[in-house]
């Protein structure tokens, strides 16, 4: 799948009147190449083996802060449709759960995405598959980030992913853009959801926030519950509103989530 190919407004791209400050190759050079999504079956079985599932999620779904959608998939065909179904109404963001989740949860929702107020929690999770790292450009909350914040958050990953590499011994993570900012998922040998193994990720986390955080670009260290939910590759982040440049200010345009390097996801 070429990113180009893809609808949604991206860097370095005019979409709807929306015009960003600088090309794509020189932004993010994976950008014009190979982009990977959930929507993509290889994909998908890297997170979710045979006889696993995944919850999808969505939040302020058709303009109401109160509606999520939920839906528990096993079908790839199925859950790529209910995907981009989702993706083209108004949303807060499309999500999935990024650990290892009890199966017997399908049955709230077998294949389907329906209105729902139960959810997946900590104590539905079996597995730590995934080390998350969020690096998030600082700005006022509610907002698409513009260009150049969107350049430093992924600009960040690459000394963060040597840090945590040498740290933890992990092979090279996948490396993704969120629509917003930067992620990083080291893969774990499916440490069981444990309080002990929850702390030592959140260890990490902290002590990845204390060495690389900057002023520009904050680690978020509140993903290591086990139960937490991922921007979903393959959907588009419709935080706040798009804006176009002008002589006063940047871009802040919607951008599709996707994975530009599979890193050493070939187990």
């Amino acid at each position: 799948m070429k990113c180009a190919d893809q609808d949604a407004p991206r860097p370095g791209r005019e979409v709807g009147g929306l015009e960003t400050n600088s090309t794509t190759e020189a932004l993010i050079p994976q950008q014009a190449q190979e982009c990977k999504t959930l929507l993509d079956e290889a994909v998908f079985k890297l997170f979710v083996h045979p006889g696993e599932i995944v919850e999808v999620r969505a939040l302020g779904v058709d303009g109401k802060p109160k509606l999520a959608m939920s839906g528990y998939f096993d079908d790839h065909a199925l859950f790529s449709r209910a995907v981009q179904d989702l993706d083209r109404r108004p949303h807060a963001g499309v999500y999935f759960t990024l650990q290892v989740i009890d199966p017997r949860l399908i049955a709230r929702a077998f294949n389907r995405i329906k209105a729902s107020d139960v959810t997946t929690s900590d104590k539905d999770v079996i597995a730590y598959r995934w080390l998350p790292i969020d690096l998030d450009p600082v700005r006022p909350a509610g907002i698409p980030s513009s260009d150049s914040e969107l350049k430093a958050a992924l600009e960040l990953r690459e000394p963060v992913t040597a840090w945590v590499m040498r740290e933890i011994g992990s092979p090279g993570p996948i490396k993704a853009m969120s629509g917003n900012g930067g992620h990083l998922l080291f893969h774990l040998p499916d440490w069981p959801a444990t309080n002990e193994n929850r702390d030592i990720i959140k260890g990490i986390l902290a002590s990845i926030h204390g060495r690389f955080s900057t002023e520009t670009v904050k680690i978020d260290t509140t993903v290591f519950n086990p139960a937490r939910i991922w921007k979903l590759y393959g959907t588009t982040a419709k935080k706040g509103d798009q804006v176009p440049a002008n002589q006063y200010r940047e871009a802040r345009p919607h951008r599709m989530a996707y994975i530009d390097d599979l890193g050493g996801a070939a187990w």
